[in-house]
């Protein structure tokens, strides 16, 4: 069974969280950049939950597989939260709004879903006010979060709601898929002229081609024919042009940016491969397991150290650090064995014909 503590590339994961902690915590890295290293996790989450859907959830466990999924998440951020609600005091002005933005505000925090809609709110007058262009905002709303990189939580909610009527069909769909959504945000740019934050990062119908890139590499690694793993290499390779190319155009600064979208690239094709050298290495595992606390805890550490001096800064990295290793132990590490237990006894049950699985039932087709 695969667990789902994910195996592999957890140098990987632990790298990219720690590049956005530092660029959040000290300055922005010129490589990879915090959105470059946003965007490969996007690519790595694409990945295990093709492999999981297609290895480990059957057809017909759509609730369990979400369920799990938010166990994953939720947890551990809701911990933060409340931390970060006490150490900060930025969010502290949405509480004078109207009762219709305060509730939404509130609510978004706490179900996670919805906060990659601040990117398109500002404050003004009292309430909310929507605008297209992120620097045109007066109050941007995201300025008045506690977790300010949650948002990016939120695309993986909106991802794994979508995936089980994804992942499964095939090399040949998903790389259609990806081709409209990096058509989408070519569009955006070129024909409406929206081409900064967030329509470049954080808009989830652009952002789908990154998750959808992982899952194409799934299907590299899981051909069992010349033919199947041919066809799936080449539909990979285009995928990293492509996305290199519209990613290039959509913002471009020279070196910084070719080094940064090179690694992107990289790992849309290595995915495949990097999986499988590392995923029998359990400190590699353990290692990639403190990468979603590092991310989810590193501005409250900020909050708590006021960094502004080099010193400042790398004493928040160590609390993170050490924040992200107390995250894993109390929270992570036992509510990944109490959703094990869920899924096996579904699988016990299934193995008994107590269910039969359907595969109209998710939207796939059976594996």
């Amino acid at each position: 069974m695969i667990p789902e503590q994910y195996p592999g590339m957890g140098t990987l994961r632990f790298f990219l969280a720690f590049s956005v902690a530092y660029g959040h915590l000290a300055a922005p890295l010129p490589f990879p950049t915090s959105d470059v290293a946003v965007q490969s996790f996007f690519v790595i989450s694409g990945f295990y939950m093709a492999l999981v859907l297609n290895e480990k959830y059957r057809p017909g466990s759509y609730w369990l597989f979400m369920s799990n999924r938010l166990l994953r998440l939720w947890p551990a951020y809701v911990v933060v939260l409340f931390l970060s609600l006490a150490a900060a005091d930025n969010w502290k002005p949405i509480v004078a709004l109207d009762w219709p933005s305060v509730a939404f505000f509130a609510a978004s925090q706490i179900l996670i879903v919805g906060q990659d809609l601040y990117f398109f709110l500002s404050v003004s007058h009292d309430t909310l006010a929507l605008t297209a262009h992120q620097i045109e905002m007066g109050a941007p709303l995201f300025r008045f979060t506690p977790i300010p990189q949650a948002w990016s939580l939120a695309l993986e909610i909106y991802f794994y709601l979508l995936a089980p009527f994804l992942v499964r069909r095939g090399p040949i769909f998903i790389a259609t898929l990806i081709a409209a959504s990096l058509l989408l945000r070519m569009t955006l740019q070129a024909g409406l002229g929206l081409s900064d934050h967030p329509w470049s990062y954080r808009f989830f119908p652009s952002e789908m081609a990154l998750f959808l890139a992982g899952s194409l590499g799934y299907w590299l690694s899981a051909a069992t024919t010349k033919r199947q793993r041919g066809q799936a290499l080449l539909l990979l390779l285009a995928t990293a042009a492509l996305v290199f190319a519209s990613l290039a155009v959509n913002t471009w600064n020279g070196a910084e940016r070719l080094a940064s979208l090179s690694l992107l690239a990289a790992i849309i094709v290595g995915v495949p491969w990097l999986f499988e050298l590392t995923k029998s290495f359990d400190l590699d595992r353990y290692i990639g397991e403190l990468s979603y606390p590092l991310y989810i805890c590193h501005f409250l550490c900020g909050w708590l150290l006021l960094p502004n001096t080099y010193a400042g800064v790398y004493s928040a990295l160590l609390l993170s650090l050490a924040m992200s290793v107390v995250l894993y132990r109390l929270i992570d590490r036992p509510l990944d064995a109490w959703r094990q237990i869920r899924l096996g006894r579904r699988q016990r049950r299934i193995a008994r014909g107590g269910l039969t699985p359907s595969p109209q039932a998710i939207g796939g087709s059976a594996v």
